[in-house]
């Protein structure tokens, strides 16, 4: 059943369910009102004469009555017939012969020390009144009144206009219930587009529940909006960190499985080995490890647009912490790599993995691009507001036209794709992103007497806490 047409039934019912009641209600009311009424007007008559009437001609009062039973004078207005009036000593007993015999029921009530007995007919039509007069006496001391009663609770007079009423109401109801149930009909429709991919807000006139409800629905669906694009964003960047790990890796790998190959053919010849022959090797096993550590960080990166956690970092341990991890790298290339750090501890609130990982990056190319004999020098410095991380080194460098692209994800300069040709170029990328977030400032410029200096600055009245 639709919601209209349950609306508009619902108040029917319930309008007939009220009208009945009360109509119950009044018959019962009425019904009481109308024997006081019946009661105190017989001993008002009585009293006003009628008792000497009575007691003057007990077998011919009030007069004869018509044979017709039921059948009296209407009152100019009045919408009873007049009752029929009879009357009885003590006893019960009449001295008019055209009285009825006392009824058993009345007698019974009266006995039981009831000042006004009565009972209805079995089709509840008609009314029967028993008063007892102030005076116990004489052939009139008991007047029995018969009168047509009100119609009963449960007939056509009384339940017809509930029924016309409650088809009122339910018109009513189907008429006013429309714009409600098209508003809902509306919203339905808003929702059900969200199903079939129809990126549509959901919007319901008004100020009520209705509307409430439409604005309840948009906001979910906005939340739900904002939860799929950031798993969208999150399974494009497993994807490129995938299909990147599964392009970069394999290059790298083959090429140590070729250098362990030709260790394994020179070992099963007999060929006399020397250090320098599994060098190859370990540089590409330590490349195949920067350049997942790399891709690991450029997914973390792209999945999320601030700063997990900010933690209080030591940068001068982060400094000795790098320089030692690449100091073996620069040892086997023939680099010396050293380190400068203040006296005092500098503090700082930040990522320690992503902060470790762009410094890596940074001392690593400076190490792996520089010629045997070269130098890399890791430099902190702090003043009272500020504080610089500058490496530097005297290797090629990167010519002044490249030095902007080269922080872009993938573009490597011309030496470093001559010295590595299968690199990502992440290094650089990675490092500038972290210093973004980070509100630190990365800047790359050439060396005094050739090579290039990576700073990371910290500008006055950033974060720091030292």
């Amino acid at each position: 059943m639709k919601l209209r047409t349950r609306l508009a039934v619902t108040l029917g019912l319930a309008t007939i369910s009220m009208l009945v009641l009360l109509g119950w209600a009044q018959s019962k009311f009425r019904s009481q009102v109308r024997i006081e009424a019946l009661a105190e007007g017989a001993v008002h008559r009585m009293e006003s004469g009628g008792r000497e009437r009575c007691e003057a001609d007990p077998g011919g009062w009030p007069g004869n009555h018509p044979r017709r039973r039921g059948r009296g004078t209407h009152r100019p207005g009045h919408p009873f017939a007049e009752p029929r009036v009879f009357a009885y000593d003590a006893n019960l007993t009449s001295l008019n012969p055209n009285s009825p015999p006392f009824p058993k029921a009345l007698a019974k009530q009266l006995e039981a020390g009831n000042r006004v007995a009565t009972t209805r007919s079995f089709d509840r039509r008609r009314t029967q009144v028993a008063v007892r007069m102030p005076w116990d006496e004489g052939p009139c001391s008991i007047v029995l009144l018969r009168a047509k009663g009100p119609p009963s609770w449960f007939s056509g007079a009384v339940l017809m206009p509930a029924f016309l009423i409650s088809i009122m109401v339910i018109i009513v109801s189907l008429l006013a219930a429309g714009p409600i149930v098209r508003r809902v009909r509306q919203l339905t429709e808003a929702v059900a587009r969200i199903d079939k991919g129809i990126d549509q807000p959901i919007q319901v006139a008004g100020n009520d529940e209705i509307a409430d409800l439409g604005r309840a629905f948009e906001q979910s669906r906005q939340t739900i909006q904002t939860h799929l694009e950031t798993l969208r964003e999150r399974e494009a960047a497993l994807r490129n960190y995938i299909a990147n790990t599964t392009h970069d890796v394999m290059l790298p790998l083959s090429v140590l499985q070729g250098h362990l190959v030709s260790l394994q053919q020179r070992i099963e010849a007999g060929e006399a080995l020397d250090a320098k022959a599994i060098v190859p090797s370990i540089e590409e096993s330590q490349y195949l490890g920067s350049l997942l550590h790399n891709l690991n960080a450029a997914a973390r990166l792209e999945a999320d647009t601030g700063l997990g956690h900010r933690d209080p970092i030591d940068l001068n341990r982060l400094v000795e912490r790098v320089v030692e991890r690449h100091r073996p790298i620069a040892k086997r290339k023939q680099v010396a790599l050293e380190l400068a750090v203040p006296e005092h501890p500098v503090h700082f609130p930040g990522d320690l993995t992503l902060l470790e990982q762009a410094l890596g990056n940074v001392v690593q190319n400076a190490v792996r691009y520089n010629h045997a004999g070269g130098h890399v020098a890791v430099v902190l410095d702090r003043s009272n507001e500020t504080w610089s991380l500058r490496i530097v080194d005297d290797g090629p460098g990167i010519p002044e036209v490249d030095r902007a692209r080269v922080l872009t994800p993938s573009f490597r300069g011309g030496d470093a794709r001559t010295r590595h040709p299968h690199g990502m170029g992440l290094g650089l990328h990675i490092a500038s992103d972290v210093a973004k977030r980070h509100g630190l400032t990365l800047t790359l410029s050439e060396t005094e007497g050739g090579g290039l200096t990576v700073s990371f600055d910290h500008a006055a009245g950033a974060r720091r806490d030292t």
